[in-house]
């Protein structure tokens, strides 16, 4: 089994997503959510700040995980993998292009387009973006 954190990291003000334009498969050239595998004996915040800090200089403060995606073995695209999502929220900082790509705070409202094919994951983190909101308060996305 393969286990992998995505890390979506918003401004203190809601209004911005720290993306990477990926240099590597999978998604190569679509814009991303920072993240990694986990390793072994590592919990899944420990993952999603040693990624962050490795990939951007970004110190996380309070990470929170919002869910837990299990594909199945027979999945042709993602065969036994476990995508953990986290969040958290902190000051917008620039961030270097490396080995990862390029990083830009994009506007919120570029992720929420679930048809962008400049996207990874068929329009996942337009949904991550809706669950986190709500979850937090931000913005209601689904009904009571």
């Amino acid at each position: 089994m393969k286990k992998f954190v995505v890390l979506m990291v918003f401004t203190k003000d809601y209004k911005k997503v720290l993306l990477v334009k990926r240099n590597k498969k999978p998604y190569a050239g679509c814009w991303n959510g920072i993240g990694g595998k986990v390793e072994e004996g590592e919990s899944i915040l420990d993952t999603a700040k040693r990624e962050c800090l490795e990939e951007t200089g970004i110190v996380l403060e309070n990470p929170k995980h919002l869910f837990t995606l299990s594909y199945p073995e027979e999945n042709p695209k993602n065969p036994g993998t476990v995508l953990n999502v986290v969040y958290d929220f902190t000051d917008e900082k620039e961030v270097k292009e490396n080995y990862e790509g390029t990083y830009e705070w994009k506007d919120v409202e570029f992720v929420m387009d679930s048809e962008s094919r400049e996207i990874a994951g068929y329009s996942n983190l337009c949904q991550f973006v809706k669950e986190i909101f709500d979850l937090e308060n931000i913005k209601k996305f689904y009904e009571e």
